[in-house]
Order: structure tokens, then sequence, then C-alpha cells
């Protein structure tokens, strides 16, 4: 128990020695000891990055007055246009960054996007700025569940601004579309699962260099993560119109923020806001429909067949393992039929059918096996105890009195 009491001393000393060290040369903390506590979980606080490295001034000087001297670089509270250029004077050197291993181009990415271009081109002062996402003298790193630009954080990160009708409509801007990707099935996924692999604003958007992904670039956005759609997107007919810019690939059928789980009901919905009825491609898509649908159909009908089989005492490992190969290969039609190629989805179909069909021929023969070995049991049975009847007259026979 001393031992402990004495470490906590220990600790405790050393802790306010620390502090003692630092005021002694940030005497910013003598008057602005209010945010020592914010500070203090800082990642810039940990790697000795003080107030000065962002207000100016001079630290050392105990007369508020001369460390608040313009003429020594004290900045005070940034203007908004200079924040970028404040965190760019450490986070753009390369050989400043280079020992932490982060990246040097935000500062350069942050121009070429809207955020950036709205505020160094346009002089915009209600744009997005480092300190809007990852905060100020409370900045932590991004890998920390508690910084705002943590996978699980950044839709609410991102909602303080495009979620605020006012500031929305004043650049023209659509403010409900944080409140649509909580309903989509990336939403749900992220802040309802916690999966951090989930697409979240920056997985599309993109962090320092934000825009919105352009028409002819959609499928490369969504590529990031659904590679197989994207390499059989580019083999489809809608492809060359997708480069030309008259068709926004992805989000054509699948929508943006607001995307729901992938259903069958999309060709019966979607394929009609730009073919007529007439179209022949609509009938190849009907065609390609009714393929799918017969897949799921199969793969669940085969499904039952194999859980009933189990149920009624059948052994089953291989037909489960055969199932296994069924089921991945009708979730292969998934990306495949973004090829729209009728013919390679009917190949993929007919693979499965057969696949379909060993599955029931070997489960059929099965039940044909074990009604045969009933059969034979009840013969054996009948056998043994005609036997038994056999010899018992002729025990009796022996054992009977003379």
């Amino acid at each position: 128990m001393l031992i402990k009491f004495g470490a906590l001393i220990i600790i405790f000393c050393a802790a306010k020695f620390s502090w003692a060290q630092i005021a002694a040369r940030n005497s910013c903390l003598n008057c602005h000891n209010d945010y020592a506590a914010m500070m203090s979980s800082s990642i810039h606080f940990k790697e000795q990055i003080f107030c000065n490295s962002c207000h100016g001034g001079n630290p050392a000087l105990h007369d508020q007055k001369s460390a608040h001297d313009r003429q020594r670089g004290y900045v005070g509270v940034p203007e908004k246009k200079i924040i970028p250029l404040i965190c760019g004077s450490c986070h753009a050197d390369v050989e400043r960054m280079n020992f932490f291993g982060i990246p040097t181009d935000q500062l350069a990415q942050y121009r070429t996007s809207d955020h950036g271009k709205g505020l160094f081109q346009k002089g915009m002062t209600d744009v997005a700025v480092c300190t809007d996402c990852h905060g100020h003298h409370d900045v932590v790193q991004v890998g920390d569940p508690n910084a705002p630009v943590y996978p699980l954080n950044i839709p609410t990160t991102c909602e303080q601004c495009h979620g605020n009708e006012k500031l929305m409509n004043r650049h023209g801007l659509p403010f409900d579309i944080p409140e649509k990707y909580k309903k989509s099935v990336h939403g749900k996924a992220l802040l309802e699962k916690n999966d951090l692999g989930s697409a979240q604003c920056v997985s599309c958007h993109g962090s320092h260099g934000a825009h919105p992904p352009r028409v002819n670039n959609i499928v490369s956005a969504c590529g990031k993560c659904h590679v197989k759609e994207r390499q059989f997107f580019s083999e489809s007919v809608h492809a060359s119109l997708a480069e030309a810019g008259k068709f926004p690939e992805c989000i054509s059928c699948h929508n943006n923020h607001e995307i729901k789980v992938a259903s069958l009901e999309i060709y019966e919905q979607m394929c009609l806001k730009c073919h007529l009825k007439t179209d022949p491609a609509l009938k190849r898509g009907s065609q390609i429909l009714s393929l799918l649908q017969d897949s799921e159909r199969l793969l669940k009908a085969s499904a039952l067949l194999v859980k009933q089989a189990g149920i009624d005492g059948l052994f089953v490992e291989d037909e489960q393992a055969l199932l296994e190969v069924v089921n991945t290969n009708t979730l292969e039609l998934g990306p495949l039929q973004h090829t729209l190629d009728l013919i390679r989805i009917s190949k993929h179909h007919a693979d499965l059918k057969n696949k379909n069909n060993e599955i029931n021929s070997l489960i059929v023969r099965k039940y044909k096996d074990r009604h045969l070995r009933t059969l034979v049991l009840v013969f054996i049975w009948a056998f043994i105890l005609l036997m038994m009847l056999a010899l018992w007259k002729r025990y009796k026979q022996y054992t009977r009195p003379k």
C-alpha cells in the first residue's frame, strides 16, 4: 500500500514539475489557464507545439503587452483565411513531417478543394478550414476514436455545415444530405453496426481535397470499394456513355447519398428512366432479370432441401460444401450483371443450375438409399425373428418331458 501511495506521489510531482517547466517557457498559461486542460490531451501539446506556434507572440515574456506585440509576430485569433497557411507551415514541411510519416500535400490538396477555392479564390469565410474538422486546442490523432475525423465521427463532423439549412441555402446546396446518408446502406453499416470499412463522406469526396465526383469519374469513386463492379461496368454498353459525360454511372441506378440495399427491383424501376418499353435493350434487361431471379430461387430451394435432409437425419456435409459453392457463384452474379452481357450471364446461370441439380440429385439418391436400407433392415429383422422362433421350437422339443 505504501509503495502504491509513493508511486502516486512521484507521478503527481512529475506532472506538476512538467507543467512548471512548460509554464516557465509558455507564459500564455498564466492568463489562458482555461485552455490548459483542453491542450493536455492534444497531440500538439505532447509534441511540445505550444500557443505561439499558431498564435504568434513571445511566450517567454511575462508582460502581456510585450508578449502580444504585433511586431514580434503576434497573430492572436487567426483570421479564417490564414488558418490553412498556419497549419501548413508545419504540415507542408517535408523535413518536419517526415519523422511522423504524415503526408505533406494536405495544404496543396486543400487549395484544389471546393472549400479551399471558396476561401482563397472567392474570399468566402464560411467554408470549412482545418480547425472546423480537426478542432483547435484539443486536436487528437486521426486514429483516436475521439477525433472528429475518426470514421465513426465523420458524418457528424460534416453535418455541422452540410446539415445547416441557412448555410447550405447561401451556397445553393442541399442540406438534407446527412439525413439521407444515415438512412443509406453505408450509413447504417457505419453508424449502427460500427463497420469502419463502410463508405462515409471522405471515402467518396476526399478529405483535404474534398469535392463532388464529376459525372465521368463517379465509377472511380465507387470503384475504390466495389472493384469488380467497376471492372464489369467498364465492359458494358453504358461505359462509353459515361465516358462521354452522358450517363452518371453508378448513381443513375443506385442513387448517391441515400443508397439502398441493392435488389432486383432496380431493373423494374430504374431502366424505365432511360429506356422506352419498346426498346430492345429493355427486353434484354428483362431477360437478365429473369435469370437473376431464377438463380436466387434455385439457391433458396437447394438450401431448403439440404436443411430438411439434415433434419431428417441424412449426412449432408458434401451437399453443404457444394451449396457454399453455389452461394458464392450466385453472389458473383451481382458484379457480373453490370456487364449487361446476356450471353455471359446466361452461361453463369447455366453453371449454377447444373450445380443446383447436382445437389438435388445427391439428396434424392440419399433418400432412396435410406429407403432401401430400411427395407433391407426389415427383411433382416424378419429373418432374425423367424430364426429365433425356429430355435425356440427346437429347444422346446428337446426339453419336453418324455
